[in-house]
Formats: structure tokens, C-alpha cells, sequence
């Protein structure tokens, strides 16, 4: 069986994968500017604004990937701009590896696409680990494609068909498709697939523990730090982070103390927490901690500067600044005064 043929065999084995792959990209550009067009609209709910701050609280600082992310929801225009280009570049690598055009290339992107959402989100995802899971199989199923390039039923093998002189042109076997078989093939296939499973062990351990020691699931427990607590101007003021839980719930707080000595010295119950005016929260990222009539509520990846007002002096010491969510969690942090 000459290279060839062996290469036609390998492109239309791999048609399964190229196909529905090619659908994941292609659907969600659909999905956000047709189907569901809020999704690219900072003013809608649906805006996936919202999901990438979800990423923020533990993504991996790999390639400085954390502080990317962060310095996005801190400038929700250029994120709004940011979330069109993806979705264009979505979309160009899904079309591509579809037609079956600059195959290697659409590969490539392919590949990147899954990786940084992997790094970003993989930690997400309160039961199967969803973005871990979706991350780490689009970068083996990027590589694949990559691996075949399309020498069968695209428009890569039609280009080479008319223009001969693409078949042996070093450019177009790299970026389109064609015979790699003379570069160190089996070493680069071992090497890549090598990659891919680092890529896959190495961010179930970072993010899961689910390699060795541990297991933990961010995704799947709820916390809120507490921090930079004091007692300033007759108000009691805080940041809350909401880090971890799923994104797809809020955290209600119906009910705040400050305990001294292990007892409770002061309280804003439900009723004064729903009496706070707006002012009251001071949103740091995309995401928000609201006041609504029954509580405080947070997104996951919220960020919030909280200013509430105290009605009576209170003795010098040490405090503990307890927020109680309304399924029974309490989040608290100790300050002096």
C-alpha cells in the first residue's frame, strides 16, 4: 500500500471526529449570534461575559492566563471585544476543519481554543467536571486532526488537485494538508501524543487532586472569602469573593454577625440587609453581589467592597465577621478593632 493511499485511509477514518468536531465550533457562534444573541450583548443576561468571570477565581496562571482573564473583567469593553473575536476565530477554526481548509492550520486553532479554556476553566463543573473534560479531549481531538491533515473529501485535496505544485509545497503540508511522512512523523506523534496527556493528568491533579492525594471540587462546594475587614466611620466594611460553587446558583447571605468572644454583638438580620441601599455594594468585577428584598446574593466570581452601617459603638478587640448563606454555610474572617 503506498503513502497515498495509506494517507486517504487515515483522512476518511478520522471523518467521525472531523465532523462533529468541526459542529462544536461552528455551533457556538450560532448559538450566540443567532440562536440565543444576547450571549454577545453586555447588557443581557445571557452575556457569556459572565461565565469567563466565573473562570477567574482559579484559573491557572500559566502564560499568564489569570491575569489576562482578570484584566478583562476589570474592563468589560475590551472583554465585550474580546468575546466577538473568539467567537470569530471559533468559528473560522469549526468552518475550516468542516470544508476540510488550511486542515493543519484549523487544527491549530483547534487545539489552542480547548487549552486556554482548559487552563482558565477546568476546575469548573459541580459533578463530571465539565470544562475539564471538554478542554482535554478538544486538545487530543485538535492534535488528531492535525496528525491527518485531510487528503480525502475537503477542499485542501481539491487545491491540490488543480495546483500540483501544492502537494510538495512545504507551506501547504503544514497548513493545509498532505504527506508529512518524511519529517519525523512517528517522534512528532508520539511527542504530541505525549502532550496531550500531560495536558490531561497535569490539570486533573492542578485543579482536582485527581491524580494523587485528595479530591476536591471547586465547582461543586461553595465558598466566599472574606477579607480587609474594619470598623471605619460608624460602618462595618469588607470585600466578599465569591470563589468557588456552581455558576449556574447564586449564594444568598439573609443574615450577617459580628461575634466577640463567641457571642454575637451585633446583626443585620434580613430585613436590614434588604433595607441597604445600592451604594451599599460596590462591584468589583463583571460579575455581581446584588441586594434584593430577602438577601444578599453572589455570582460566582463576584467581587464586592460591602458598606454596612452600624448603629451603635462598639468596644475595642478582636471580632469575627460571619456570613450566613441560606443553606447553612457560614464564611468568616477575624479583624481587630
Amino acid at each position: 500500500m503506498d503513502r497515498k493511499t495509506v494517507g486517504i485511509l487515515v483522512s476518511l477514518a478520522i471523518l467521525p471526529v472531523r465532523f462533529v468536531y468541526a459542529w462544536m465550533y461552528i455551533s457556538a457562534p450560532l448559538r450566540r449570534v443567532v440562536l440565543a444573541s444576547g450571549k454577545l450583548d453586555p447588557n443581557s443576561p445571557l452575556w457569556v461575559g459572565h461565565k469567563f468571570n466565573s473562570f477567574l477565581p482559579h484559573a491557572s496562571n500559566f502564560l499568564f492566563l489569570h491575569d489576562f482573564v482578570r484584566f478583562l473583567v476589570l474592563h468589560p469593553s475590551l472583554l465585550a471585544s474580546f468575546l466577538w473575536v473568539f467567537t470569530l476565530i471559533e468559528f473560522l477554526a469549526g468552518l475550516g476543519i468542516a470544508l476540510g481548509l488550511l486542515s493543519r492550520l484549523s487544527a491549530i486553532g483547534a487545539t489552542l481554543l480547548p487549552l486556554g479554556m482548559l487552563l482558565g476553566a477546568g476546575w469548573q463543573g459541580a459533578t463530571c467536571l465539565d470544562e475539564w473534560q471538554i478542554g482535554s479531549t478538544g486538545v487530543a481531538m485538535g492534535l488528531s486532526l492535525f496528525l491527518t491533515g485531510n487528503s480525502y473529501f475537503s477542499v485542501d485535496a481539491l487545491l491540490m488537485k488543480k495546483f500540483n505544485n501544492l502537494e510538495n509545497s512545504t507551506w501547504f503540508k503544514w497548513l493545509g494538508s498532505g504527506d508529512i511522512l518524511d519529517a519525523p512523523y512517528q517522534k512528532m506523534s508520539v511527542a504530541l501524543a505525549i502532550f496531550a496527556l500531560f495536558v490531561t493528568m497535569g490539570t486533573n491533579q492542578y485543579f482536582q487532586g485527581g491524580v494523587w492525594g485528595k479530591l476536591h471540587n471547586f465547582g461543586k462546594v461553595l465558598n466566599i472569602k472574606i477579607y480587609d475587614a474594619k470598623i471605619q466611620n460608624d460602618n462595618l466594611i469588607f470585600y466578599a469573593y465569591r470563589i468557588s460553587g456552581s455558576s449556574a446558583a447564586m449564594a444568598w447571605i439573609p443574615d450577617i454577625t459580628l461575634e466577640k468572644d463567641g457571642k454575637v454583638v451585633y446583626e443585620w438580620d434580613q430585613k436590614a440587609i434588604a433595607s441597604l441601599p445600592p451604594s451599599a455594594v460596590r462591584n468589583v468585577y463583571v460579575n455581581k453581589a446584588k441586594i434584593n428584598k430577602y438577601a444578599l446574593g453572589m455570582r460566582l466570581g463576584a467581587k464586592a467592597k460591602i458598606i454596612l452601617p452600624l448603629s451603635q459603638n462598639l468596644e475595642h478587640g478582636t471580632y469575627t465577621l460571619v456570613l450566613h448563606e441560606i443553606g447553612g454555610q457560614t464564611f468568616s474572617t477575624k479583624f481587630n478593632y
